[in-house]
């Protein structure tokens, strides 16, 4: 079966996006590329399901179909996106904007970010979770600076998390500050000694160490480094199932080796696959934005997904209070629905009869509920 695939330009007003969808048969995947103005934004893969079938055109529909579906999704998510985000501009507040933001960095569409979080930062000076989110945009781009000052700010008003020592820490480690880095990274880890991304990233900056700063008087020998970096790592790799055997063992014979270099290079290389954006945080986020900024084109089966998607999540992640709370939301949504069903059903009933007032009686009162529960809906995604 030959390699199936479809191309597409989304124009955003003045913008051209090319979505690009197409399978790779030999490892069963399809990769999703968009790019704006020939660079390559972002990039997903998806593993599709291989049939086994006498009929060699049903299982090449099969794959069709699906590399089809994630195509038209990307499309649409583009054009949502962009119609949330013009209508939340209209009328911004700072949740909506924050949501959008992150959308907007899961897209990598950092330019975009930045302008998002910029705005929550003109409604409120003071709001952490935008001086955080921008000064990780900022570290992406190796603005290293503004994102310390960003995250300074943060510290001094009192908001001393783990996840932001650890930004502060990256943001040194960038700058080759490799002893302000570590002091902020366990600093992190004092807060949260559990904190995966945290032992990752102090294992790196060791071996980072080692080539710029291997005499100093204010680091442990490299030998003690490099005992201190495998560690954290072999913690890493008895916590996180992303990190595979294969990977880590790439690693530990490139230290074995003294081959620090081309170990840094396989961790930072692996970093954004091993501690991924938050997804279940984007499902829970593009839901909101959904419901209330296109809620009139919210599909049941587009409601369906949600909650099958957040259903998935929770069997990974069922300590996570948010996925919780959002699947309560789902649920209410299809309960409202079902009661705009049921009114569509009492009307049909009085088009047959009428003077049916049983059927009159039961429409007045779900049109009544049906309202309430609009209400009930924004005043919780608020």
């Amino acid at each position: 079966m030959p390699d199936i695939g479809f191309n597409d330009n989304v124009v955003v007003g003045k913008r051209i996006f090319h979505v690009q969808t197409a399978t790779n048969k030999a490892k069963g995947v399809v990769r999703c590329e968009i790019f704006e103005k020939g660079r390559l934004i972002t990039a997903q893969t998806f593993h599709y399901e291989r049939r086994k079938s006498e009929q060699a055109h049903t299982a090449e529909d099969h794959v069709k179909n699906f590399v089809k579906d994630v195509h038209q999704a990307t499309i649409d998510e583009i054009h949502f996106l962009f119609k949330v985000a013009d209508r939340i501009n209209k009328a911004p507040n700072v949740n909506a904007l924050l949501k959008l933001g992150t959308l907007f960095l899961k897209h990598n569409l950092i330019s975009d970010a930045i302008r998002t979080f910029k705005k929550v930062l003109e409604i409120d000076p003071k709001c952490n979770r935008a001086l955080i989110l921008l000064a990780s945009t900022y570290t992406k781009l190796n603005r290293n600076d503004e994102a310390i000052n960003l995250l300074n700010r943060v510290v001094k008003s009192g908001y001393n998390y783990a996840d932001v020592f650890n930004q502060l820490a990256l943001a040194y480690s960038n700058k080759h500050n490799h002893v302000k880095a570590l002091n902020y990274y366990q600093e992190a880890l004092r807060i949260n000694p559990n904190y995966g991304e945290a032992q990752y990233n102090t294992a790196v900056t060791y071996l980072e160490s080692i080539l710029t700063q291997k005499e100093s008087s204010y680091l442990p020998p490299p030998s003690i480094r490099i005992d201190r970096a495998r560690q954290l790592l072999r913690k890493v790799k008895n916590s996180n199932p992303l990190f595979t055997d294969e990977q880590y063992l790439a690693v530990e014979q490139s230290i074995d080796r003294s081959e620090f270099e081309e170990a840094i290079r396989l961790l930072v290389n692996l970093r954004e696959r091993l501690f991924p954006q938050d997804t279940s945080s984007l499902i829970s986020t593009s839901f909101y934005l959904k419901f209330m900024y296109d809620g009139v084109n919210l599909t049941e089966r587009e409601i369906k997904q949600y909650e099958q998607e957040l259903k998935e999540a929770i069997k990974v992640r069922p300590e996570y209070a948010d996925l919780w709370n959002s699947l309560g939301v789902v649920h209410l949504i299809q309960c409202r629905n079902l009661f705009l069903q049921a009114l569509n059903e009492f009307d049909r009933a009085l088009e047959i009869n009428p003077s049916y007032e049983k059927a009159m009686k039961n429409k007045k009162l779900v049109e009544n509920d049906g309202k309430e529960f609009l209400i009930l809906l924004r005043a919780i995604l608020k």
